[in-house]
């Protein structure tokens, strides 16, 4: 039989592991809003881009005149948070994946309210419903059921991602600089440069810039080639770097070496997010 002192013990351990769950489902909830924030505006750095739309067009709510986009932007971003969740925790993941929307949606609530004010001031135009009401209430929908269902998806990942103190298997310290300096361009560039491979056009207005002048240059076919290269190069960049983050067992030595080649890759995209969307930060 355990001894009272025992059973003391054991009781202090469990109430420890319960604050550390409660810990956890907390910060994850909060890494799984910035990280939704963060794709999000990589998204719309993108989109903003090919669509030519001027910065004061730009806001919280509205892009400009896109509707499907921007419903498209929302969730993706959303289901890429959330689904962070369900390979994070192994318990009340739903639960989590929808409180996690609940910023985004109290938001598009408000902006619901905002609009009918607006749209019963100024007469019930399409344009206006569309933007006004129409977007908020398809996105207070959708955001809550895209982070129930991504938070589940993401649970079937639960086993590959158990690497301690860690989010997709990289070490918790390295988001604080992964966030403000990295994620979004990693979402931008890549992203640009996809759609860029669709829509390579020699008469395109890109061509104005030298950057893209010269890839231009070659004709279409060709220059899809190239920037098919490029793509593949950006991919095997954010690849590499992840495999840096998500390594298990390092020196001192490697370290430092890994970050040097870290910090080339994190520079490289830095240069090209200015070169690329320079006129919009």
């Amino acid at each position: 039989m355990k001894t009272q002192e025992q059973q003391t013990e054991n009781k202090d351990i469990a109430g420890d592991g319960n604050k550390i769950k409660i810990k956890n489902f907390i910060l994850i909830i909060l890494f799984a809003i910035v990280f939704s924030f963060v794709v999000q505006d990589g998204i719309r750095l993108v989109i903003q881009k090919f669509l030519e739309i001027p910065a004061d067009s730009i806001g919280l709510a509205q892009w400009g005149d896109t509707f499907f986009l921007r419903i498209f932007a929302s969730l993706f971003a959303m289901t890429a948070g959330t689904f962070v969740i369900g390979i994070f925790l192994k318990e009340k993941v739903r639960l989590a994946g929808i409180i996690a929307t609940l910023p985004a949606t109290l938001f598009w609530i408000a902006t619901l309210i905002f609009g009918i004010t607006i749209v019963s001031d100024y007469g019930y135009l399409f344009e206006s419903v569309k933007a006004m009401l129409l977007l908020p209430v398809i996105l207070i929908i959708l955001l809550p059921t895209a982070g129930y269902f991504s938070s589940g998806w993401g649970q079937e990942y639960f086993d590959e991602f158990q690497r301690s103190k860690s989010v997709l298997n990289i070490k918790w310290y390295h988001w604080l600089w992964i966030f403000p300096f990295y994620l979004n361009k990693v979402v931008a560039i890549p992203l640009f440069t996809l759609i860029l491979l669709w829509r390579i056009d020699v008469n395109s207005t890109f061509i104005e810039s030298p950057i893209f002048a010269l890839i231009f240059d070659f004709g279409n076919t060709i220059s899809r080639i190239i920037v098919f290269f490029i793509l593949a190069g950006l991919i095997a960049s954010v690849g590499h770097v992840y495999s840096l983050l998500s390594e298990e067992k390092t020196t001192a030595k490697i370290n430092w070496k890994n970050g040097i080649i870290i910090f080339g890759h994190v520079l490289l995209f830095s240069i090209l997010y200015v070169l690329l969307f320079g006129q919009y930060l």
